[in-house]
């Protein structure tokens, strides 16, 4: 089954890279972790960082907010003027209530790091154009996924696709210092 998802994720993969960027798509409307609603083209103007992730998960996820969380120390500390976005992969099951009790328990600062849900059909077109796969276990829960981790630069332009690791947080801060001129851009 792993194999299949991965498979599928780098079809998808593929694909995105290939297609205009999801932050210039049509509007689809998500809710931040105060109860706010904006769309991924909100966002341009400055560099972002997208990924997904579920709340539930006690595999990868956490492991990836805690970078993000990270990251956005960094950049706090570097006076990086860049967003980050955390968007769930199960809305069934992490409504905006649940992304904004793991926005606190991550100190996810809105102003510079989003963490979001919203309606199950709207969530699930943007997963669909970020290529994200997500499959249900017997639990019900989106317990298989892949982790990429999106790059924008200011325009809502893709500039890179990153796989999550224990290196994230601080390979984004070095990653987005070197690149700014091409980011801000």
């Amino acid at each position: 089954m792993l194999h299949r998802i991965w498979a599928s994720a780098l079809a998808a993969l593929v694909a995105f890279t290939a297609l205009a960027s999801p932050a210039n798509a049509t509007p689809l409307p998500l809710i931040d972790q105060n109860g706010n609603a904006f769309t991924l083209g909100s966002l341009r103007g400055q560099p972002f960082i997208v990924t997904f992730v579920a709340a539930h998960c006690t595999d990868a996820c956490p492991l990836v907010n805690a970078q993000f969380a990270q990251a956005q120390q960094l950049f706090e500390q570097q006076h990086v003027n860049v967003r980050l976005l955390t968007i769930t992969l199960d809305p069934e099951h992490d409504p905006p209530a649940v992304m904004r009790a793991l926005a606190r328990r991550f100190n996810a600062d809105s102003r510079h790091w989003i963490v979001a849900s919203g309606n199950p059909k709207v969530v699930h077109a943007v997963m669909n154009l970020f290529g994200v796969q997500a499959e249900r276990g017997r639990s019900g829960y989106a317990e298989m996924h892949t982790t990429f981790v999106y790059v924008f630069d200011r325009r809502g332009r893709l500039h890179k696709t990153l796989l999550a690791s224990t290196i994230l947080g601080s390979q984004l801060a070095d990653d987005v210092r070197a690149q700014w001129p091409e980011l801000a851009r």
